[in-house]
């Protein structure tokens, strides 16, 4: 019996053309692609219907695209395109769901403007009628003639995408001359040089033909059982797997390759703009293609097309283009424009024989130019500035594509999943836990060179049972500093240091839980699991730190070493003498911080902290203890001002170490170390311009110095209503800024100082902004750092200084407490917001009480008063030019902040006393625009 799916595909065939009908000649060369049965999408079965709803007086002419014309009866008031095709159907035998119209849908025939005059074209395809995804190649759905493992797949997808995206273009050429150089698969060429040369979509086929000719090309340039290169042999499960190096080969190759023969035509697909041609057709004396219904329009109306050699024009003077029917014939009714290859019979390939000397291993050497084919740790992906795609394992089996920084969640990114065919939030620190799970050891890998290298000691004796604070606080010891080294943890992840950290755990005995790591998560499960027992060998743990410290101090020389410990007591059974292990610390340069938790005094501990550089804290209650590590200055060493540490030579007892705490005490916070740019002189934007725009013609000047300059330029022409920016006079890569606080805030009687420093990769990362003046805010905190996602996820080279500045001043004007940076301010935000605002305005009185005018003046005073403005540019409240100028209704003009401040005690106009509202104030466009014209003016002179 006949199979009835076979019978609907050859019935297909038929209808969209036999060899002869696609132009398929004798001596004409065929591709076949040997490709599984599940790759054959087979049409839908479309029985062919007798209509018993035939009805309408009117006919209408249809011409079906290879076919000829047909005679349909319809009902032109109420028939549809939809019937109209369906009619067709049944008149003609084609399936409707090949029949193609390109014209107007809405409404009936009628209002489609076809009447019994129109002729209606209808044009063949197999392919849906519908603009493709542009994702559509990067899905898996194509199951290959060789069967690949499931991460193979998604490596084999996830490197095509990075490799679109990186590498697209007239660059591509290069390398798509020596794949079909290397394969002789013109199909496989042409389908590349689409996708990646074009950034085209393309056909299933074209897909296909991907898969199947870069599978055989990857098998050919890998070692396998019968061409080995060395030791390695790749087998053929696994050749998807090693996509990425196959990429990273051709691509270095493919630079010394000449593209002289990479020339397409473009063959335009469409009669006019977005419509498909139905049957296009050549005239006599003319190259263009025209849709044969306009051919007999002109003919019919006696008209001439321009420059056509024929004098009279008739039915029989035009042909058919072939040439365009057939590749009409082959593509989606998306693509418009079909590139053909013209350099054909030029170029002799090699039909994948290639004699390779490389081993996998210098293979893989290749990929290290090429950030993008390298698998990167998620870690990595936290760095601001970091540009996508990059490959990233989102499990063990499934390599996808790290897309860009999510919106709203520092922690996460958008990652393209191409088994699953959608793109996904994923949060960085869990995929670093998950993937750092997987390692059947300990040994300390890094993806950054780290900054510091921190060794967190945890004391498990006995003693850390008792209870820990006070006597109506029941918390033990063990638990306080559970919590405290989780909220270190915590911070430590969300700041995003270039740290690694190491834990060890010390009771009678001395014993490493986890070697240093940049993966913090896996620290927790380690920390919890802890159980108090045994005594205290407190500096045989400090002695155990040395050894563990020295190690990354030999790899990383210029990383920072330093143990953090966690301890309740005093040392009790240590082998090491503290003397000793404190001379040794400081010979090793490693700096201790010790936490005491308990009702205990350890002066001896204190003592080395202090004697090594470090502090001691010994906090009073819970809330102390974790509002240590909310403190920058505790979580690193990068901010802290350092201390003087003791000449190793004179701790010659144990004495000398004790009695450091008559002098000292225990600490409360580290002092910050600020810039040193800040001790400089600063100048007014104008003079800062007129200095750096002549050097800046030179070819020394850095684009990012450029960039710079545009940014001052914008500011200073336009300068922000609440900023003052005063570069320095040195480096006009730092400015220091004076920001008003906002009306009706706890702020609004401040005036906040601020640094900007613009470091050597800016723009691609953004600018260092920090508060000197210290503010009392959930999202800033004690050294200044601001919490916003304009600085991380939501930064890209494209944002102004203007929106940075917006987006500090916002937070002033609406705290954001669920991303905070100090989460003691931010549950006082949510859980008491009157208070807050006191202890805001509080501190804002005793902090930033100086008016911006005066902090200005102080600075630059001499430099404003030799600058000259036109009256008519003066606010006649603040005496200074107009930045926002408004105007009432009577036409006086007055700068927004300061008309809208006076109104908030008088409801009149400072100058005639008249009633005024701020609704009344209206923005003056032509003051603020003759006022940028003057402000331009000023730096365009040339001197200074």
């Amino acid at each position: 019996m006949e199979d009835p799916l076979n019978r609907q595909a050859s019935y297909i065939t038929t209808i969209l053309g036999s060899l002869k009908d696609r132009h398929i000649e004798n001596g004409s060369e065929l591709y076949a692609i040997f490709t599984p049965k599940e790759n054959l999408k087979q049409a839908p079965l479309m029985p062919r219907q007798e209509m018993t709803d035939i009805s309408g007086e009117e006919n209408v002419r249809c011409h079906v695209m290879l076919k000829g014309d047909y005679e349909v009866k319809v009902d032109l008031t109420s028939d549809t395109i939809r019937d109209l095709r369906r009619k067709l159907s049944n008149e003609s035998g084609i399936p409707a769901h090949v029949l193609l119209y390109k014209g107007e849908h809405g409404g009936t025939l009628q209002d489609c403007g076809i009447n019994e005059e129109t002729t209606v074209p209808f044009s063949l395809s197999s392919f849906p009628d519908e603009n493709q995804n542009s994702m559509e190649f990067f899905l898996n759905d194509v199951v290959p003639s060789v069967q690949q493992t499931q991460k193979g797949l998604s490596a084999f997808l996830s490197s095509l995408y990075t490799v679109k995206d990186k590498h697209s273009g007239e660059g591509f050429k290069k390398v798509n001359a020596y794949i079909r150089k290397l394969s002789g698969c013109n199909p496989l060429a042409q389908s590349l040089y689409q996708l990646l040369g074009r950034n085209e979509s393309g056909s299933r086929t074209q897909k296909i033909a991907i898969v199947e000719g870069l599978y055989t090309l990857f098998r050919e340039l890998l070692p396998s059982l019968n061409k080995k290169r060395g030791d390695k042999i790749i087998e053929d499960l696994d050749v998807f797997e090693n996509a990425p190096v196959c990429w990273a080969y051709l691509i270095s190759k493919a630079e010394k390759e000449s593209s002289q023969h990479e020339v397409f035509a473009p063959i335009c697909l469409t009669s006019q703009p977005g419509v498909r041609f139905c049957d296009p057709v050549h005239v006599p004396g003319l190259p263009d293609v025209f849709e044969r219904e306009y051919v007999l329009q002109k003919i019919k109306d006696g008209e001439r097309i321009p420059n056509c050699s024929a004098e009279i024009l008739t039915e029989t003077s035009m042909w058919r283009a072939t040439d365009v029917e057939k590749i009409l014939l082959s593509l989606p009714p998306s693509i418009k424009t079909f590139p053909v290859w013209v350099s054909y019979g030029l170029v002799t390939g090699q039909n994948f024989q290639i004699q390779l000397d490389e081993t996998f291993a210098k293979m893989t050497e290749e990929l290290k130019a090429y950030p993008h084919l390298t698998v990167t740790p998620p870690l990595l992906l936290k760095d601001v500035g970091l540009d996508g795609p990059r490959l990233v394992l989102l499990k063990e089996d499934n390599l996808g594509v790290y897309i860009e920084k999510a919106k709203g969640s520092p922690q996460n990114f958008i990652a393209f999943d191409c088994l699953a065919g959608k793109h996904i939030n994923v949060n960085v620190d869990e995929l670093a836990h998950e993937m750092r799970d997987t390692r059947s050891d300990q040994t300390f890998m890094t993806t950054r060179t780290p900054k510091e290298a921190i060794l967190v000691l945890v004391d498990s004796s006995s003693s850390m049972e008792e209870t820990c604070y006070d006597s109506d606080d029941k918390m033990t010891r063990l638990v306080a500093v559970k919590q405290l080294f989780d909220n270190f943890i915590t911070r430590s992840m969300a700041y995003d240091f270039h740290h690694v950290i190491g834990l060890v755990k010390f009771d009678s005995s001395v014993k490493t839980l986890h070697t240093f790591t940049e993966t913090l998560e896996t620290f927790k499960e380690h920390i919890h699991n802890l159980k108090a027992n045994g005594r205290t060998a407190l500096y045989d743990a400090l002695n155990h730190g040395i050894s563990e410290l020295e190690k990354v101090g030999q790899q990383f020389p210029d990383c920072r070493l330093r143990i953090i410990c966690l301890t309740d007591g005093n040392d009790v059974m240590s082998k090491t003498k503290p003397d000793d292990v404190t001379t040794k610390l400081i010979r090793f340069n490693i700096i201790v911080d010790a936490i005491i938790v308990g009702k205990v005094d350890n002066h001896m501990l204190h003592g080395i902290s202090n004697a090594t550089g470090g502090c001691c804290f010994k906090p009073e209650t819970g809330t102390a203890g974790l509002k240590l590590f909310e403190m920058e200055t505790v979580l690193s060493l990068e901010m802290r001002k350092p201390k003087e540490k003791m000449n190793p030579s004179s701790i010659t007892s144990k004495s000398v170490l004790t009695t450091l705490f008559a002098k000292n005490g225990y600490d409360e916070q580290p002092e910050v170390s600020l810039p040193s740019e800040l001790n400089s002189k600063v100048t007014v934007t104008e003079n800062s311009l007129k200095k750096n725009i002549k050097e800046s013609k030179s070819s020394r000047f850095l684009e990012k110095d450029k960039r710079i300059l545009e940014e001052l330029k914008s500011l200073h022409c336009d300068p922000h209503p609440f900023c003052t920016v005063l570069p320095l006079e040195s480096d006009f890569t730092f400015w220091k800024i004076l920001m008003q606080g906002p009306p009706d805030t706890p702020y609004e009687n401040g005036a906040f100082e601020l640094y900007c420093q613009f470091g050597a990769e800016y723009p691609v990362k953004p600018p260092l902004v920090r508060f000197v003046t210290p503010v009392y805010h959930c999202n800033v905190n004690s050294v200044g750092r601001i919490c916003h996602n304009i600085f991380d996820r939501n930064y890209s080279a494209h944002i102004t200084m203007r929106e940075i500045l917006d987006a500090v001043y916002g937070l002033l004007i609406a705290p954001e407490p669920e991303d905070p940076l100090d989460s003691i301010l931010a549950e006082e935000f949510l859980t008491s917001r009157e208070k807050y605002e006191q202890e805001a305005k509080k501190n804002t009185e005793e902090t930033a009480g100086n008016s911006v005018d005066d902090m200005e003046q102080k600075l630059v005073g001499e430099e404003l008063t030799k600058k000259f403005t036109p009256s008519h540019l003066i606010c006649p409240l603040t005496k200074k030019m107009f930045i926002d100028p408004v105007k009432n209704q009577d036409g006086t003009v007055y700068e927004r902040k300061a008309i809208e401040k006076h109104l908030q005690m008088q409801r009149t106009d400072p100058k005639t006393n008249k009633l005024l509202r701020r609704t009344d104030l209206k923005s003056d466009t032509t003051m603020k625009k003759m006022a940028m014209e003057h402000r331009k003016k000023e730096y365009l002179e040339t001197s200074v």
